[in-house]
């Protein structure tokens, strides 16, 4: 196989595995070591494997009939490339319209009908529709169905679940909405802005 090496901008012709990984170590060995310190796949190195039952996710509530569930996370699973998180949306209701600026947003959603509105565009939503937001693009969701809406989604980088944890409430708590002046203060903490 042919394999470009980014760091040199070789090609080189590598029968097996052994020699793709001695090329890939030769490359690096003639960058700095300040450089290496930058690339993007060094920071994205995550703590180790993770696996997690339903029962052992954090959740919080961050409306009165809205939770959301960690299912990884960059605080409590030390994951930093991505986390993953679910929420469901009762019919009718909607999350508002808001960018994130360091990060880029995924979803997958499990069941009910809405739309997924990103910039000035309109996508319907039903079951297996998966979803793509880079960072510093409006978005927001809507649940237009008659059933609730269950989703997937999660950050890359991960980081940005953190303002879900302290502007929500524990689930098992009731649920107490946070002083507008405090929600904006943890936006802004995490780079979301609200259209």
């Amino acid at each position: 196989m042919v394999v470009e090496l980014c760091l040199t901008g070789k090609k080189l012709n590598m029968e097996n595995r052994r020699d793709f990984l001695k090329a890939t170590t030769l490359g690096l060995a003639g960058v700095p070591l300040t450089t290496i310190s930058h690339l993007p796949f060094l920071a994205l190195i995550n703590g180790g494997p993770v696996i997690k039952h339903s029962d052992e996710c954090e959740a919080v509530y961050v409306r009165e009939n809205t939770i959301i569930t960690f299912h990884l996370s960059k605080s409590t699973d030390e994951m930093s490339s991505i986390s993953l998180l679910s929420e469901e949306l009762i019919p009718g209701s909607a999350i508002p319209m808001h960018k994130h600026l360091y990060a880029d947003e995924f979803f997958l959603f499990l069941s009910g009908n809405g739309e997924i509105t990103i910039g000035e565009i309109v996508y319907p939503f039903w079951p297996g529709t998966t979803g793509f937001v880079p960072k510093d693009s409006f978005h927001g969701i809507r649940n237009t169905g008659t059933e609730k809406v269950v989703f997937f989604f999660g950050y890359s980088p991960a980081g940005f679940e953190g303002f879900f944890r302290e502007s929500g409430t524990p689930k098992g708590q009731p649920f107490k909405a946070k002083p507008k002046p405090e929600m904006e203060a943890i936006a802004k903490k995490y780079g979301m802005v609200f259209k």
